[in-house]
């Protein structure tokens, strides 16, 4: 008998892909089969051209512990920089390259690199009781997935260095006052309000949302004039698209009534 998934993929209202973790036994920790499962499902619905949306959650009391431990004690001697190529980075590039926002709901804990995926996400919510803890101190190793880059362009040097250094988790209303977290909400409403935002940014024009993405994450890299002139571009192909003209004659519409 084949081992079960450990990745389940849900159609929402068929433009809303659900990418759950299913390993509750373990927090959800990626072991081998879960991440390249898991980047596979986000490669799936980032090429899927019905998706609009995807919602990325955990099964049971954790939405990600980390990298599973029990690899690297069987093989302590692989490289971790081949580990993280392989592994990771391909899922956690498609998550900020896709031209599609993606949710996580964050339940329980999210580890190690567990929160590499939370920071690659365009919206956050946790439940009341979620936190993050970067674990990597803990057992003599660096935040790893791009969680340094992220960290340190939010939070600025001092904070990030504290969080990384000590290892000290991070609750849901502090992730939520340093810009970790869009939304703190209770924990039996997490997947339905992680669900209704996702049904929000599908109501919004597609291309728009898309290119709000691009545009915003091309300003992390980008100079004030190579940002102006990128959304020069993306808004001549907004004002381009179908959806610019059906919503200003619904504007126009509804102003002569």
């Amino acid at each position: 008998m084949p081992p079960p998934n450990p990745v389940e993929v849900i159609r929402h209202d068929d433009a809303i892909v659900e990418i759950r973790l299913v390993r509750p036994e373990v927090r959800n920790a990626l072991n081998e089969a879960t991440a390249m499962a898991l980047a596979d499902a986000l490669q799936a619905a980032a090429e899927d051209v019905n998706v609009h949306c995807v919602l990325l959650c955990g099964d049971g009391a954790s939405f990600c512990a980390g990298a599973d431990i029990a690899e690297f004690e069987a093989n302590p001697t692989a490289l971790a920089s081949e580990r993280l190529a392989t592994l990771f980075t391909p899922a956690l590039r498609c998550m900020v390259e896709m031209p599609k926002p993606v949710i996580t709901a964050v339940n329980g804990a999210a580890a190690g690199i567990g929160i590499a995926y939370v920071l690659s996400s365009d919206l956050v919510l946790m439940a009341r009781s979620a936190y993050l803890k970067l674990a990597f101190i803990d057992v003599g190793l660096i935040p790893d997935g791009g969680i340094t880059w992220h960290l340190v362009r939010r939070l600025g040097h001092i904070r990030a260095f504290e969080l990384a250094a000590t290892a000290a988790p991070i609750d849901a209303p502090t992730c939520r006052a340093l810009g970790l977290a869009n939304h703190v909400v209770h924990d039996e409403s997490l997947h339905d309000e992680a669900l209704r935002w996702a049904r929000v940014l599908v109501s919004q024009p597609r291309q728009a949302v898309a290119h709000v993405k691009n545009a915003l994450r091309a300003s992390a890299l980008n100079d004030l004039d190579t940002t102006l002139e990128l959304e020069g571009q993306l808004q001549d192909a907004c004002k381009a698209s179908p959806e610019f003209a059906e919503r200003i004659a619904a504007f126009r519409a509804a102003r002569r009534r």
